[in-house]
């Protein structure tokens, strides 16, 4: 299998990589919604979460964790009004909060449709899919996959880092599972087609690694994309199913982490499913930037290291 070394000049500041979250709220009077701006900091940063705690600030409901190092715009509600406008800045750090108005519930998961990127594209990426692989990116994975392993053999906990780092190790077993599925589609698909149009290609970011389909035809790529929007991978846990040949991929790989389903059961870890592959929307290249809307859960930087392939492969 061919590899290749993403040499992408992805985050070298914030204002390369722009994310903007869209979510829908049931209107209400119970909570205060806010757009949070934030730059070099997690969502859940202590130098977030401290200072709202010094404003009287209990209850900090948020979607999703944005990434750090961008300039990231999402909805957090507040049980507590705190200003029309706060702006804290300390050696790199930035936050500010915008108040925009009342909602009904304290916002959860549930209401996050996805969101918009502006990446800027160094004058390339010249090409766009529609479709984008739907892995778990080193956001997720890195040092944390190791630890999560680690502390699934150990007594459950509820600190939020050792969730983190448990669910991590679970992401990380869905993408080694996703990439065995990637393998049979492309075999399927060219069976199909008659000859090798489509062959999978490894692409290296430090220790991090995904598979993806490379072709020269795009048609076919496009293809093979819009079918692996229809396959769900699931996210290990004690209340997922897992059939054939996926369960045996699946078994394979906790077994070589050391690692069984029990595991999870004790961590009250049910699982899910999640799709191969995802639509990409709202494409649009400007002179500096190129942007488009992933629903949920879908890394960004996962699409970008797909257009990034199909020019080095071509």
């Amino acid at each position: 299998m061919e590899t290749y070394k993403f040499d992408f000049p992805l985050k070298v500041s914030p204002f390369d990589f722009i994310v903007h979250e869209v979510a829908e709220f049931p209107e209400g009077d119970n909570y205060f919604l806010y757009k949070l701006v934030k730059r070099n900091l997690n969502s859940n940063d202590p130098y977030i979460v401290g200072y709202l705690k010094s404003l009287g600030v209990r209850d900090f409901g948020y979607a999703g964790l944005k990434d750090r190092y961008a300039l990231t715009v999402q909805n957090v509600s507040l049980d507590r009004f705190v200003g029309k406008k706060l702006i804290r800045r300390e050696l790199g750090k930035y936050f500010a909060l915008l108040y925009v108005g009342k909602i009904r519930h304290k916002i959860r998961t549930g209401f996050l449709k996805g969101n918009r990127f502006f990446i800027r594209h160094h004058n390339r990426l010249f090409t766009t899919f529609g479709y984008s692989l739907n892995y778990y990116d080193s956001q997720r994975l890195g040092k944390n996959v190791a630890r999560g392993r680690r502390f699934l053999k150990e007594k459950p906990s509820k600190k939020w880092e050792r969730v983190f780092w448990v669910n991590s190790y679970q992401s990380f077993v869905w993408n080694l599972t996703a990439f065995e599925v990637l393998k049979l589609k492309i075999e399927e698909f060219n069976r199909r087609v008659g000859f090798e149009i489509v062959k999978p290609c490894r692409v290296e970011e430090g220790k991090v690694f995904h598979i993806f389909p490379c072709s020269r035809d795009k048609n076919a790529l496009e293809d093979l994309l819009r079918e692996l929007t229809k396959i769900r991978i699931p996210l290990v846990g004690y209340k997922v199913k897992l059939e054939p040949p996926v369960r045996e991929i699946v078994e394979r790989i906790l077994s070589k982490g050391g690692v069984t389903v029990e595991d999870f059961r004790r961590w009250r870890l049910k699982g899910d499913y999640r799709p191969l592959a995802v639509e990409v929307g709202d494409i649009k290249r400007y002179p500096l930037s190129l942007r488009f809307f992933l629903p949920k859960g879908a890394f960004a930087t996962v699409y970008i290291k797909l257009l990034w392939l199909w020019e080095r492969f071509r």
